[in-house]
């Protein structure tokens, strides 16, 4: 009986379901110089229906779900490796996550903090996916000893995904524990799991009269935003506006954005300079962002996409990231002058290399603020840009090697990378850091050059089979 009650009662939801329409409202801050401001969380009110919901960061939109409270089938039914926003966040010590896996091939599931060290490793989870392959959707418990702001990464046959968990503190250990399948409409169950990240289950109707405010840590303290009141006609991004400005925030992790995370699952820091999020590392990947594998070189291509470890050593690659041929930055993109240079090349996803408009906005920048320029020319500004240690030792006044632990004022960190430049050859390795960009002349492309000995960063050019270093810039 109950094989035939379920296309009945199926049928009879597939118009609801086909009735329901969402509005979604997402938010973004910022500050009085129109600097981008993390959202602490977002406070939400329906002044027609009484109710009132807190989104908190890393969440930043809400969907409601017109008259009937019915999801859209679609939410559930997803093709694709997904990990939900953990309930709580942030939490004390214990939360839970959801993993949707559509495909089959071993998954696994690791946990990192904000500067890359490892807090659970790379757990392989195959063995329970198998064992409950009738739900794509499983949950998993989280505990974490310290407090802090953690990345879980998801990893299936080249996919990741990641989500953000801000913990509190006061967990017993360090873990990943399973705890149980989750039906949903993707399998037998008839009834849309509730409460998930970005869903409400409060009653609304389009048209309602709404009110949005946010709140901000500016400067140390809590802000609160101009409120926003309106009728909720459809799906709408707000900018919320705070009549604080922030202090600086060059040299710290951009805002929203600590760490980004590559395809190979490196995850790299960032800094903020100016209006522009750098990584703050040097490009290390294998792979593309669509897992297509970077060959290791032994030799010169103007072609053939070719990845190199520094001064030949594979232990290097940790610190300075591989040296790439500008064929392996480009991915067969073509050259470009703009800002933003529009390529995503050798970067990860919402990242793209930059190009030499955008080198040249940092190091305009860096030259405009006294505090990043050595001595009183203010195309000194290499030492700001440069790591603390590394590089060979120089007796110039204001070079990258001179009095070197007065470095890297900005906090971009350039290592001295060096170079490949020919068949089995390397160079420069501690002297020399080079870096590509997207704008090319003829058979050579644009670099920006750093050494030892140098008190400016150099504009020049070369061949585009030689192995140099590689940053990437936020979309």
């Amino acid at each position: 009986m109950k094989h035939l009650l379920f296309p009945l009662i199926f049928a009879i939801l597939m118009p609801l379901f086909a009735m329901a329409q969402s509005v979604s409202v997402s938010f973004t801050g910022r500050d009085a110089n129109n600097r981008w401001v993390q959202l602490d969380r977002v406070v939400i009110t329906d002044l027609t229906k009484g109710w009132s919901e807190t989104i908190v960061w890393p969440d930043t939109t809400l969907t409601m779900q017109n008259g009937t409270g019915i999801y859209d089938v679609e939410t559930w039914c997803t093709s694709s490796l997904q990990l939900s926003q953990n309930n709580p966040n942030p939490f004390n010590g214990t939360t839970d996550v959801l993993l949707t896996v559509a495909d089959a091939g071993a998954v696994t599931l690791e946990i990192t903090d904000v500067n890359g060290r490892v807090a659970v490793p790379a757990t392989d989870i195959s063995t329970i996916v198998r064992a409950n392959n009738h739900s794509p959707q499983h949950q998993f418990r989280i505990s974490l000893s310290i407090a802090g702001t953690y990345v879980l990464t998801a990893r299936q046959n080249g996919k990741t995904a990641s989500i953000k968990m801000v913990n509190n503190g006061g967990g017993k250990d360090d873990g990943i524990e399973y705890a149980g399948i989750v039906e949903t409409m993707c399998t037998s169950s008839l009834q849309p799991k509730s409460g998930t990240r970005g869903n409400t289950t409060n009653p609304f109707n389009i048209g309602d009269q709404m009110e949005y405010i946010g709140y901000a840590t500016i400067n140390g303290e809590e802000c609160e935003s101009q409120h926003v009141t309106q009728a909720q006609e459809v799906s709408e991004t707000f900018l919320l506006q705070f009549a604080e400005a922030q202090a600086s925030l060059d040299g710290q992790p951009c805002p929203g954005t600590p760490t980004v995370t590559d395809i190979d699952g490196n995850v790299y820091n960032t800094v903020q300079i100016g209006n522009q999020c750098w990584m703050r590392e040097n490009v290390r990947t294998t792979h593309y962002a669509d897992s297509t594998a970077i060959p290791a070189g032994d030799s010169i291509s103007l072609t053939e996409p070719y990845r190199y470890a520094p001064n030949n050593n594979e232990n290097n690659i940790s610190i300075y990231g591989y040296l790439y041929n500008w064929a392996a930055v480009m991915h067969g993109a073509s050259a470009s002058t703009a800002n933003p240079s529009g390529v995503q090349g050798i970067c990860p996803t919402g990242w793209h290399v930059p190009s030499d408009a955008e080198w040249t906005q940092l190091t305009n920048y860096v030259s405009s603020q006294s505090e990043y320029v050595c001595g009183s020319n203010n195309v000194s500004i290499a030492k700001s840009l440069a790591a603390t240690t590394g590089w060979q030792s120089s007796s110039n006044a204001c070079s990258v090697g001179n009095v070197q632990s007065n470095n890297n004022a900005t906090g971009f960190s350039v290592v001295p990378a060096g170079n490949y430049y020919s068949n089995n050859a390397y160079g420069a390795f501690g002297y020399y850091a080079h870096f590509w960009n997207t704008t090319e002349y003829g058979s050579n492309a644009s670099i920006r050059f750093f050494g030892c000995y140098n008190t400016d960063v150099v504009i020049n050019r070369d061949n585009k089979y030689v192995g140099y270093s590689v940053r990437c810039l936020k979309d």
